[in-house]
């Protein structure tokens, strides 16, 4: 025969429903309260980031290394009639077709830009140059600019600060003019460099014609060279040059 439960037994049984019910309620107030602090914390931390500080953590700095002013300084010579500007990213002379599309385009060019445009006085670009380092220049920066200005109408050209171009040649391809009498003469390195870049420039051309692959004609010292992505390292992050000793003043 079953035993019936007394008054005390059941006033126990609810006290404790009670007594739980009321555990789990302040266990979420206090959940929800951790979630809403961690939330109000994330935010002053992003408004902290964004606030500007009364003093600026940085110093001045060159915008060209040793063997890029060398190039500078050549160019010039080499253009004297026109501005030679250094470093502009590549979505400051150039815009998309479909202005739908500029942010996605915006985004997958960020990063990249020439060492040196050729600028005429109305500003507008009619050559880049890119100087190698010291690992070279990866082939997809490379075919990446080597596609997109060409397509642009605009030359692009890739050169080693040790071994310049015959400048008559560079005017040509970017100017279509014969070159000035005062142009810095060529040395026999320079025009090996010369036959040299025709060759990657035709190559550059007819794979660019069947199917904008990635180029093969490369330097040995491109070959052999880390490849990298093409965003090029911005020395801001870095060291400006490779050289310890300081930049020759001018």
């Amino acid at each position: 025969m079953e035993q019936a439960l007394s008054p005390s037994t059941g006033s126990t049984g609810i006290l404790i429903f009670i007594l739980v019910a009321v555990g789990l309620l302040a266990g979420g107030l206090g959940l929800t309260t951790y979630l809403l602090r961690r939330g109000d914390g994330k935010r002053r931390s992003a408004a902290a980031k964004r606030r500007l500080p009364a003093q600026w953590p940085l110093n001045p700095r060159p915008l060209a290394n040793s063997g890029e002013r060398h190039v500078w300084h050549w160019l010039r010579q080499t253009f004297p009639e026109h501005h030679v500007m250094v470093k502009l990213p590549v979505t400051r002379f150039t815009m998309p077709r479909a202005p739908g599309e500029g942010q996605e385009w915006f985004e997958l060019l960020a990063g990249a830009y020439c060492s040196f445009s050729v600028c005429d006085d109305n500003g507008r670009v009619l050559g880049c140059v890119d100087v190698m380092g010291p690992r070279g220049l990866s082939r997809g920066n490379r075919q990446l600019k080597q596609t997109l200005l060409s397509q642009c109408g605009i030359g692009y050209w890739v050169i080693s600060a040790e071994s310049l171009p015959d400048p008559g040649r560079l005017r040509a391809d970017f100017l279509g003019t014969p070159a000035p009498d005062s142009l810095p003469p060529q040395s026999e390195q320079a025009r090996l460099e010369a036959v040299r870049h025709r060759l990657h420039e035709s190559l550059d051309r007819k794979r660019s014609r069947r199917h904008n692959h990635v180029l093969e004609a490369v330097d040995q010292a491109e070959q052999d060279s880390e490849i990298m992505p093409w965003p090029q390292a911005d020395s801001f992050l870095g060291t400006l040059d490779s050289r310890r000793s300081e930049l020759e003043k001018v």
